[in-house]
């Protein structure tokens, strides 16, 4: 199978995941959400999400041998950071505290597991490609939304501005090595994997930020 039509297979599993959520957004949309005290519980939880793959893409640096996607790494790192910068404030100008968040478990195995992939082909699919475009997908229904409030939108418009464009970048990298049966077959599972573990993140947030259950 050409790289090319590898991505192409990869990006039918991520979108049919995407169609999942159709009909019914996940908090982490917050599309559901009827109070800032949930909406802020959601934001906490993504601020979260933003240092922690800050510190994915410093990790993976020195093991990372190839060049180019090394730069984007660490090109991303910062990037993820700046988001995280966007995200604190505004929970801080609400007066709230953005750091006492306790990572739920799922969250916490979703980024154990996407940090030890080993490959690069691993760690593009299953967090570059799929991992950020759900991302993205579910924060351009929350800026779509009517019930979510202007003050959530805001630092999101930027986030997204920032990413626009940057879809295609884990998709050439991975169309360039992503070439053998072998890196393949890792990668697939690696998106696998991804999806499994951002649904059982998604179901504990809903649970945990609308006071159904702990987590």
């Amino acid at each position: 199978m050409t790289g090319e039509d590898f991505v192409a297979e990869l990006l039918v599993m991520v979108n049919d995941f995407c169609r999942t959520l159709e009909t019914q957004p996940p908090a982490y949309s917050y599309i559901p959400l009827t109070s800032d005290e949930e909406r802020i519980r959601v934001m906490k939880s993504r601020l979260y999400n933003e240092v922690r793959a800050a510190e994915l893409f410093g990790t993976w640096l020195k093991t990372t041998p190839e060049l180019e996607v090394k730069a984007i790494m660490a090109e991303s790192a910062h990037e993820e950071m700046e988001h995280a910068e966007l995200l604190s404030r505004r929970i801080t100008d609400l007066g709230f505290e953005p750091f006492d968040y306790q990572p739920l478990p799922a969250q916490t195995a979703m980024f154990n597991a996407i940090e030890g992939l080993t490959d690069t082909c691993q760690r593009m699919a299953g967090f570059s490609l799929a991992g950020e475009a759900v991302a993205t997908y579910l924060t351009q229904k929350s800026l779509q939304a009517s019930t979510v409030p202007d003050w959530i939108k805001q630092p999101y418009r930027k986030i997204t501005q920032d990413e626009e464009g940057h879809g295609s970048i884990p998709q050439k990298i991975l169309q360039r090595y992503a070439i053998t049966g072998e890196r393949q077959e890792a990668a697939r599972r690696a998106v696998a994997m991804r999806l499994v573990l951002f649904r059982e993140y998604l179901n504990s947030l809903d649970r945990w930020a609308m006071g159904k259950d702990r987590w």
